[in-house]
């Protein structure tokens, strides 16, 4: 949504804190900051509180409607409204006619503590706290549908400068990478600063009548939870499957617990399933909407840095083995990716490395401009700086998606014009890894040490250009990722490799780095492959043991 000429309205319970973050937003924005209770309280002569008890509820929202009215209808301003204003007398309607509306939520318990505290009366909602508490409880109840209806959510139980800030984000532009999927329709991927709930417009147009399939990942329901109630206020019929996320839900069982809630579900070839979480939801999600009815539509939103650079990008799909990873898998693209930069705010630093090493993955393979960019970001990158993240990854995406659309089936061999395998470096030593540590070695922290592997390989054997291997371990070392990757050097890890996709017969089709920024896909002999890594771990584990004395 274009702001720029727009009003902003506040709307939220009483005591939520809309007067003071409002004038905060109004400096953030350089816009005049209106209160309309004040307004009102200039017209009538008296307080807010006189006033109510003077003339009654419904005499003051016939004028605090009016009022309304006359500022939507005047230059651009923050609007600080009233607890009931969008409520009552059709208001919500009227402010998303000519505003951008924002929604400021927070717990019951915030509620009563800020109107038990702060030194505004407020005749209607009692005199003892647990009037108010009650009085708080029914109007949230009775309004939160109508509050749902804003076009923004933002988590008001931060500080008001937090708030201000956040709305702020969740106002910028989208922007749009135009990804194509296999089939040749429009898979349009989104990037966007604020939270999930923003999309839900979006999704009722998208579902067009269907139901909405929801695949949640446990650990991402902060931010599902409020896209369901912005859905279901606007009309939508939702189904909820929680997963447990990880690598771990991301298998047979996983998959068939998935399959059994849409047959009680009765879900039809026509519903959309929404996928919430981080790449594994995204992989099974996909999956499972790939093979459900022999096919429904799917959109995703990652919650990680590493399923917004990679997972849900491209429509790859899959589950996991005991024999290896994504083995059993199908291409099935989205018909939309919304990455929503605030859900990467609750990630772990260790979830935000990961995935950095899929960014740091792409831009080796075809742009060593954007590495070294990445490089330079490095410290910023380290303290999880979203704002420093936005660049990169709205770059690898669409480097990403441009491989996709001109390879969207992974075409192994050196015919393709733009080979998707190439994507895949890394990964042949890296998921060998994950398997062999039974995945307590994240993915993207795998990818880094088969990066670092590779490199070494193919700097050895004469394909890279000399230092670049040193070159790829310092980078990924700045980023905060481990390389040391000869620890889990050893028989397991090479029989784990030799069930790797990319494998055909007694060859591999390797991708091979060539220097930061260019990379080939090669055909390799699997056992002269096997043979030169094992004499890389072993010089690399002698280093180790004469640095260790």
């Amino acid at each position: 949504m274009t702001t720029s000429q727009r009003h902003i309205v506040l709307i939220g319970m009483p005591a939520v804190g809309k007067t003071r973050v409002g004038a905060l937003l109004a400096k953030l924005r350089g816009l005049p900051h209106v209160d309309l209770d004040a307004l009102v309280a200039a017209d009538a002569g008296c307080g807010v509180a006189d006033l109510l008890r003077r003339e009654g509820e419904a005499s003051f929202r016939v004028r605090e409607a009016s009022l309304l009215d006359a500022v939507l209808d005047g230059e651009a301003v923050v609007l600080s409204t009233g607890g009931g204003a969008a409520h009552f007398h059709n208001g919500l309607a009227r402010m998303r006619a000519k505003a951008a509306v924002v929604w400021l939520d927070t717990e019951l318990d915030v509620l009563l503590e800020r109107a038990l505290c702060d030194d505004q009366e407020r005749p209607l909602l009692g005199d003892t706290r647990q009037a108010v508490r009650a009085s708080l409880a029914d109007l949230l109840d009775r309004r939160r549908p109508t509050y749902a209806g804003a076009h923004l959510r933002v988590d008001a139980g931060q500080t008001p400068t937090q708030v201000a800030a956040a709305i702020e984000r969740g106002l910028q532009p989208y922007q749009r990478i135009d990804a194509v999927g296999e089939d040749g329709q429009p898979a349009p991927i989104w990037l966007h600063p604020g939270d999930p709930s923003a999309a839900a417009e979006t999704l009722v147009q998208l579902a067009d009548g269907g139901r909405i399939a929801m695949v949640v990942d446990r650990g991402a329901a902060q931010w599902a939870n409020p896209l369901v109630e912005q859905l279901i206020v606007r009309g939508a019929s939702v189904l909820t499957t929680p997963v447990p996320g990880g690598e771990r839900g991301k298998d047979v069982r996983g998959l068939g617990r998935v399959w059994a809630s849409w047959a009680q579900q009765q879900l039809g070839r026509g519903d959309l399933v929404v996928a919430v979480g981080g790449g594994a939801t995204t992989d099974l999600a996909g999956f499972a909407a790939a093979t459900w009815q022999r096919g429904v539509r799917v959109a995703h939103f990652p919650t990680t840095v590493l399923a917004m650079a990679d997972a849900s990008v491209g429509g790859k799909t899959a589950i996991d083995l005991p024999e290896g990873k994504n083995l059993v898998g199908a291409f099935h693209s989205p018909v939309l990716v919304w990455l929503a930069l605030e859900t990467l705010t609750s990630l772990p630093a260790r979830q935000f490395r990961c995935g950095l090493a899929e960014i740091a993955k792409i831009f080796l393979l075809f742009d060593e401009a954007a590495w070294r960019a990445l490089l330079a970001d490095a410290p910023a990158l380290r303290r999880r700086s979203t704002a420093a993240l936005q660049p990169h990854l709205l770059r690898a995406v669409r480097l990403k998606a441009e491989v996709v659309r001109a390879d969207p089936r992974e075409t192994a061999g050196p015919e393709a014009e733009l080979q998707r395998a190439l994507l895949n470096l890394g990964h042949t030593v890296g998921h060998a890894i994950e398997k062999v540590s039974h995945y307590s070695v994240l993915h993207g922290e795998a990818v880094a040490l088969g990066l670092v592997a590779e490199a070494q390989w193919a700097e050895a054997g004469g394909h890279a250009a000399p230092g670049t291997a040193s070159e790829v371990d310092a980078g990924l070392t700045a980023l905060g990722l481990t390389t040391r990757w000869e620890r889990w050097a050893g028989p397991e890890l090479w029989d784990g490799a030799a069930g790797d996709k990319k494998r055909r017969g007694a060859d591999l089709w390797l991708p091979v780095l060539l220097a930061p920024g260019r990379a080939e896909l090669q055909q390799v002999r699997w056992e002269s492959w096997r043979a030169s890594m094992g004499m890389l771990a072993g010089s690399g584990q002698q280093r180790q043991i004469g640095r260790s004395t």
